[in-house]
């Protein structure tokens, strides 16, 4: 099971299939395709789908099945306004959605962000990087710089893939313009 538009691997799909046969040996073996998105309404698993599909125009994804009618914020600000905006961002996430909310940064800022919002106490507030948020789940999310993330060599537009398609909800991105 896996997907392949969340796959950071880039090396030969050969091995990865090598590998696989290796560890399962003659075991039997089903292929199921996800063809569909429960997470993400469609107004933001546009905005992920849009980002991979320029690394793979013909890969299949899923269809996202649900809407919200709010389309996904998106905010460019001069590098010294973003960690106001980014503040900002997060502020008025926690007060548009009733659960989590994820702020996700690029890897070399984590900790950067993580203070810079230590001040917010709220339980359902959380940051991670954008290889710590393969495989989580929020309400709302703020993707901090995804033009840094994405310009990561060789994983990159994979690991803003996955950050976009993060957001059960919300969605805002802000980055340096």
């Amino acid at each position: 099971v896996g997907d392949p538009a969340q796959s950071a691997w880039t090396g030969d799909p050969a091995e990865l299939a090598q590998a696989r046969d290796q560890a399962l040996g003659r075991r039997s073996r089903q292929e199921f395709t996800l063809s569909t998105n429960y997470r993400n309404p469609a107004e933001i698993f546009e905005v992920a789908a849009e980002v991979i599909r320029e690394l793979d125009p013909d890969l299949p994804l899923p269809r996202a099945v649900r809407t919200t009618g709010v389309a996904p914020v998106r905010r460019e600000v001069p590098a010294a306004e973003l960690p106001a905006a980014v503040r900002a961002a997060v502020t008025a996430m926690l007060g548009e959605v009733e659960g989590t909310v994820g702020v996700i940064t690029p890897v070399a800022r984590r900790a950067e962000f993580e203070a810079l919002l230590a001040g917010l106490t709220d339980p359902r507030l959380q940051v991670v990087d954008s290889l710590q948020a393969k495989g989580m789940e929020y309400d709302g999310v703020v993707l901090v710089a995804p033009s840094e993330v994405r310009a990561v060599p060789d994983s990159g537009v994979r690991t803003l893939y996955v950050a976009l398609s993060r957001a059960t909800q919300r969605l805002t991105t802000v980055d340096i313009g």
